[in-house]
Order: C-alpha cells, then structure tokens, then sequence
C-alpha cells in the first residue's frame, strides 16, 4: 500500500511549534499514538529506535528540504506514516539547512520490502517540486492529504 494511503488527516501535522529533530519525531509519533498506529506503551521505544536509526545514517534529503526518518519497531502489526510541513523549517539538518518536509515510517521487523517499499515512495513522491509547494502553501492536513492525492492519483 503507497504511502499516501497510510495518510489521514490527523496524521499531517501542519505547522506545528517544533524547532528540533527529536521534538518533530516525538511530535510525529504522539499523532500515531493518537490515531492508533502505534501503541501508547510502545511510544518511548518508537522514539529511542528512530533516534538510533538516525544516528547510523541521516535520514535527510538536503536537496529537497525533506527527511524520512525511519525505524522498525516490535509490537506492531503494520507499518504507520505521519507527515509534518512547515515552511519555517522543523529541524536544522546542517547548518543552515532546515527540514520543512518530514514523512516518519514506523515498520514491524518482519516487513523489509514493504518498509523499503514506502521509504522510496515517499522520496520519489517528494521529488515533486510541485508537490512539495502544495503541501508547504496547505492550510491543515486535509488540505495537504488532498494535494498528495492529487499528486498520486
């Protein structure tokens, strides 16, 4: 299943207050809890593992002013998508380069290809510099998950 179709509303944050890398992932996260994507006692994990995913290599596409941060995380029975956009940036990747885009990935162990499956979905989706103005102009996640349908479709 694309990434996109993983998406609901109150899974794309817009906008939001976060200015660093662990406050968009836990923000991203805590939307998953919220929308039962992910277990409320796996939350902690969830984080810990994207940290440590990120640590072993970047996640950021600097060129497009997106990251895909990622994991695998026990306990889950299928792989959960959050999106946050914001035009000011969420995160500084380098310096002077800040995150505008972030689609977070959380998979079970056993899905590989499908994990695999969904991160390049999304890095060829957000290739679009089209797309990626819709979705920084987009006023919530609706207005966002209609323009990736758009772009899908």
């Amino acid at each position: 299943m694309p990434f996109v179709e993983r998406l609901r509303a109150e899974l794309v944050c817009v906008a939001p207050p976060w200015q660093t890398f662990t406050e968009t992932v836990d923000g991203l996260v805590g939307a998953l809890v919220a929308a039962g994507g992910v277990p409320e006692g796996a939350r902690a994990a969830a984080v810990a593992a994207i940290a440590a995913r990120e640590a072993e290599a970047p996640t950021a596409l600097l060129d497009i002013r997106a990251g895909v941060p990622h994991a695998r995380l026990a306990g889950l029975d299928d792989s959960a998508v959050a999106l946050a956009l914001s035009s000011a940036g969420l995160y500084e990747a380098v310096p002077t380069v800040r995150i505008q885009i972030v689609a977070l990935v959380l998979s079970p162990p056993q899905a590989t290809a499908h994990h695999l499956e969904i991160l390049a979905g999304i890095s060829t989706t957000l290739r679009s510099a089209e797309l990626r103005a819709a979705l920084l102009r987009a006023r919530g996640g609706a207005e966002a998950l209609a323009a990736l349908r758009r772009h899908a479709g």
